[in-house]
C-alpha cells in the first residue's frame, strides 16, 4: 500500500513540474509573439463576410495584401462582423480576427510569390469564398 502511494505521489508530481515547464515555455513564446516589433510597413485588414480588405498607410484600399520580399509587415487584424481567422498557411501564421478588438499579427516574407490567405474560421455559408492573395515582390 505504500508503494502505490508513493507512485501516485510521484506521478502527480511528475506532471505537475511538466505542466509548469510546458506552460512557461508556452508563455514565453506567446509573448514574443504579441510584443510590439518594428515594423516597415503596418497594414489595417478588415475582414467581413466573405472578404478580406487591405488598408495601405497611404489609404489606398484593396483586395490584395502586397509586400516587398524582405520587409517586416504589421498587419493590424479587425472583423465588421462576425468572428474570422487569418490564415497564411505558407508561412504557417494563424490569427484570430475578432469584432471590437485589433489582433496584431507579423509577417517578413523572404520569397517572392503569391500566398494564399483564407479565413480558418467558420464564419457562414459563404466561409469557403474568404480568400485573398498576398503578393510578394521583389
Amino acid at each position: 500500500m505504500e508503494r502505490v502511494k508513493l507512485v501516485e505521489n510521484a506521478t502527480i508530481v511528475g506532471a505537475l513540474i511538466l505542466f509548469v515547464v510546458i506552460g512557461f515555455w508556452s508563455w514565453n513564446v506567446l509573448n514574443d509573439l504579441e510584443a510590439n516589433k518594428p515594423a516597415d510597413l503596418t497594414v489595417k485588414v478588415v475582414a467581413r463576410q466573405f472578404a478580406w480588405q487591405f488598408v495601405y498607410p497611404d489609404g489606398t484600399v484593396s483586395g490584395e495584401l502586397r509586400v516587398k520580399a524582405g520587409q517586416t509587415v504589421r498587419l493590424e487584424l479587425n472583423s465588421e462582423d462576425v468572428i474570422h481567422s487569418f490564415y497564411l498557411r505558407d508561412f504557417g501564421l494563424k490569427k484570430d480576427v475578432v469584432p471590437g478588438r485589433t489582433n496584431v499579427l507579423y509577417v517578413t516574407p523572404l520569397e517572392p510569390g503569391t500566398y494564399l490567405i483564407q479565413c480558418a474560421e467558420f464564419c457562414g455559408q459563404g466561409h469557403y469564398s474568404m480568400r485573398a492573395n498576398m503578393v510578394v515582390e521583389p
